[in-house]
């Protein structure tokens, strides 16, 4: 009899594990910001006995829309996470066949916030934002790059040029396969100029091998030595969010248990803990606002996309 009953107890905590347990998508290569992301989620989960051994797994493309394209399928399944970001919604407006949007998916919550900044070498003659500007409107055919096309240094990069009055249709961008072969393309002497994510770029910039023009925050950050574009009289700016989402279709119960769950975990001290730690920027926004955020990016993010040309 104790037998069955130790089988029968272990059954069901093997069962209550399992159904706590997340399956965590990051739709990119490993190391990227996504990635990283996803795998400090799936480590806070488990450190805090939310919700152990969660796991994560990639599939890249095109911006993060290769991976969305299976997820979306899983529609109703509380258990099933994505991270993606601002670069994957411009992604899904750039995509040909239209296959994913954001109807799609359950926004869970933002969580991070990074921001991008233009570089050049440290031997570059552009010492401020104002001469890259200038130099942009004599030589269009400046290269100017950084991670893929319709990325968020892409994006800012064709805000600060139309904010400045060049004609950002000219903008030639030079994709890499991310922030640091861009950086690492520019030390080369491929590039020009760069717009990276800060935290990519920081160790650079603080060694000086590469000189920082412009930060794309909204304001000066303690902490950050760089000028904003606005502080330079640029009116332009962009926040790198990342956030967590489920597929749609998700009942009441289930909403409100991952609410619960994430809720948590964005407060925790891990949590806190772990971005400090990965130069990650916390930045917690519950499900219904973070809903109604997404809905004026990305109309922003359609504007920008327009702007640039890349679309209709």
């Amino acid at each position: 009899m104790k037998n069955l009953l130790l089988t029968a107890l272990l059954t069901l905590t093997a069962t209550a594990s399992a159904q706590s347990t997340y399956r965590i998508l990051a739709p990119a290569t490993t190391g990227g910001g996504y990635d990283t992301l996803a795998r400090n989620l799936a480590k806070t989960l488990d450190v805090t006995r939310l919700a152990p051994n969660a796991a994560v797994y990639n599939v890249p493309g095109e911006g993060g829309v290769v991976g969305l394209r299976e997820f979306v399928k899983m529609r109703g399944d509380e258990h099933q996470l994505v991270v993606f970001g601002l670069t994957t919604i411009a992604a899904m407006q750039t995509s040909k066949d239209g296959s994913v949007s954001l109807r799609d998916l359950t926004p869970v919550a933002r969580l991070v916030n990074d921001y991008e900044v233009l570089i050049v070498p440290a031997s570059s003659p552009y010492r401020t934002l104002g001469d890259l500007t200038a130099a942009f409107k004599s030589n269009p055919n400046l290269r100017v790059g950084g991670a893929s096309v319709a990325s968020a240094g892409h994006l800012f990069t064709g805000n600060v040029l139309q904010a400045s009055g060049g004609n950002v249709r000219t903008l030639k961008w030079v994709p890499s396969s991310g922030n640091l072969q861009g950086i690492k393309a520019m030390l080369a002497g491929e590039l020009d100029v760069v717009s990276s994510s800060y935290g990519v770029a920081e160790d650079d910039i603080k060694a000086g091998r590469v000189r920082a023009l412009a930060l794309s925050a909204p304001e000066r950050i303690p902490g950050i030595n760089v000028p904003t574009a606005r502080e330079q009289g640029v009116d332009a700016e962009l926040v790198n969010w990342r956030g967590v989402f489920a597929p749609a279709g998700l009942d009441a119960a289930g909403r409100a248990s991952l609410n619960s769950v994430v809720g948590r975990l964005a407060r925790s001290k891990e949590w806190r803990t772990l971005l400090v730690q990965e130069k990650q920027n916390s930045f917690y926004q519950p499900g219904v606002s973070f809903a109604y955020f997404l809905d004026r990016e990305e109309l922003r993010i359609k504007a920008l996309l327009r702007d640039l040309g890349l679309t209709k």
